[in-house]
């Protein structure tokens, strides 16, 4: 899942359509999640369709699930696994465009060596990563009951991982630039 539902206030522009070279930052996380042999879609919000049709099918788009009474990117994990309930979801943010296909390909060898985890993701500085990071099904069950019993009082990526089992995998050094976050004009 390719996540680029977010609003882009700081960046002033769709994040997800960022040209670089022939391509935009959506289509460039896409390529990288498919060269691990696994579906990929694209997570959008309800605004986002029109500009996305451009560059992607129907059916790779996946808008926001609007019932469910939340926001941010718990939002769109969240849509995804209404859509998808029993897949785990492998989870790569578009603005991540210094992202390796080798740290991904890390990410999805240690989960199936991991199978007791309800989260996999890599810890930066000793902060984890909740946009480059695989969501078991089990473990997103658990955070839908949570949120179904109203009992979900925040909803940072961060605050969910609180509620999981995370496996956390250290970035390699000197890898750890993979994962710089941009939100400004002037970087592509």
């Amino acid at each position: 899942m390719v996540f680029c539902g977010g609003k882009s206030t700081r960046m002033g522009t769709d994040k997800g359509l960022i040209p670089v070279m022939e391509e935009n930052w959506a289509s460039l996380a896409c390529k990288k999640l498919s060269a691990l042999g696994i579906p990929v879609k694209v997570s959008i919000n309800s605004g986002q369709e029109k500009d996305y049709l451009k560059f992607f099918n129907k059916e790779q788009l996946l808008p926001d699930n609007l019932s469910l009474s939340i926001a941010g990117p718990l939002l769109g994990l969240l849509s995804t696994h209404v859509q998808y309930p029993t897949e785990n979801i492998f989870v790569l943010a578009c603005d991540l465009p210094l992202m390796s296909t080798s740290l991904l390909s890390r990410l999805q060898s240690a989960e199936e060596k991991v199978p007791d985890a309800d989260a996999i993701v890599y810890v930066n500085a000793g902060n984890m990563e909740p946009l480059c990071a695989i969501y078991k099904a089990k473990g997103l069950i658990k955070i839908m009951n949570e949120l179904k019993a109203e009992k979900l009082t925040r909803h940072s990526m961060k605050h969910i991982l609180s509620l999981l089992k995370v496996h956390r995998l250290e970035i390699p050094e000197g890898e750890e630039k993979a994962f710089t976050n941009f939100n400004v004009h002037g970087i592509t």
